[in-house]
């Protein structure tokens, strides 16, 4: 694949995330909007996304030319800045809450889960169900950078089949709880935590054997204009879920996609596509708190009857900060690759941010 190619394929990818992005703040409106979307899917689809574009960059190069150690590092450096940016405005919304009497966790629930989940690490100082009861969103990104250490730390022993077993096993824990459920939304809680890694661990490692084996994927997928796996995308998460639909999606439609994406050989508007795909991981970090602002103005102000011009103005606004965002949390991680590049390196020589 040549070099425009392949930034072609990112920028195609990078679109449908933020596409994903949008369906996940969509489907956290639900309390504004009045139904459940199929938005969860979502997670999924970011997490075989990630394995595909993980493996993409670092699967030829862990314990070669990059040690587990780098890579971690590189990870974080990526993932942590925002991360913790959306935990320092959930608390600043909790604050506000506490003193208007609308919170549901006291002062000292909130600063001890703000110390817990600054980790990653869920926190149990709540009596609720959610696994971080700050910002809720967070789940997901704990696992996925749970899976990419364990990546990075099991790499040489993840051959293909090892990676195949592993899905499909996984994937198969999955599928049960939707049929009983009627829903692929777990993992969140405290009571669906395991179901929550078994999701991870049937979606990435699924990803970066779509990349092992990208060879065989066929190359008239690249045939589908762009904006048509965007619409297919954003159409499945804002519908309502059912169980056929969530599961064709995981096991056919997801696949299908970041596929299809690999393969996309036009870029119709590239300049929107990268615009949804740099807002992407902004939107999905920092959009947590003020649902909760917006769901509690609609409620208190009884604006129910504007509730979908509001949801509509809310998603279009996230989406442009989230973009505007972007571009510091970008020198935050240059910075920070600088400095640690500085501590691991000799002088004069540096090493690329990836």
């Amino acid at each position: 694949m040549d070099g425009a190619h392949e930034r072609q394929h990112h920028l195609t990818l990078d679109a449908m995330r933020g596409v994903a992005a949008l369906g996940v703040v969509w489907f956290h409106l639900h309390f504004v909007i009045g139904y459940d979307s199929a938005g969860p899917l979502a997670v999924d689809f970011f997490f075989l996304l990630s394995g595909f574009v993980v493996a993409g960059a670092y699967d030829d190069r862990l314990g070669k030319t990059l040690d587990i150690l780098s890579f971690s590092r590189k990870r974080l450096v990526r993932m942590y800045p925002l991360f913790l940016a959306g935990l320092i405005l959930a608390l600043a919304v909790q604050e506000v809450l506490i003193k208007t009497g609308f919170s549901r966790l006291s002062q000292e629930e909130t600063l001890l889960s703000f110390l817990v989940e600054m980790f990653w690490i869920p926190s149990p100082f709540n009596h609720e169900a959610l696994t971080f009861p700050l910002d809720g969103p967070a789940w997901s990104l704990s696992f996925e950078i749970l899976v990419n250490l364990l990546f990075a730390l099991l790499h040489r022993h993840l051959t293909s089949r090892r990676l195949a077993l592993l899905s499909l096993l996984s994937g198969s824990v999955v599928v049960g709880p939707i049929i009983l459920l009627g829903t692929a939304n777990f993992g969140w809680s405290w009571a669906t935590l395991p179901l929550g890694l078994a999701r991870v661990l049937f979606a990435f490692p699924a990803g970066v054997l779509m990349w092992r084996y990208r060879a065989r994927i066929p190359a008239s997928l690249g045939l589908i204009p762009p904006w048509l796996l965007l619409a297919a995308l954003g159409t499945v998460l804002v519908l309502p879920e059912t169980r056929v639909s969530d599961i064709l999606f995981l096991l056919v439609g997801a696949p299908l996609l970041v596929a299809s994406g690999f393969r996309c050989r036009d870029v119709g508007n590239a300049r929107l596509f990268r615009f949804l795909g740099e807002a992407s991981y902004p939107l999905y970090a920092l959009h947590g708190p003020t649902v909760v602002l917006v769901q509690g103005a609609v409620k208190q102000l009884h604006l129910g009857v504007l509730a979908l011009p509001i949801a509509l103005v809310y998603v279009v606004t996230v989406l442009v900060l989230a973009r505007a965002i972007a571009l510091p949390d970008l020198a935050v991680r240059q910075a920070l690759g600088r400095i640690l590049d500085r501590r691991d390196r000799p002088a004069g020589r540096t090493k690329a941010l990836v």
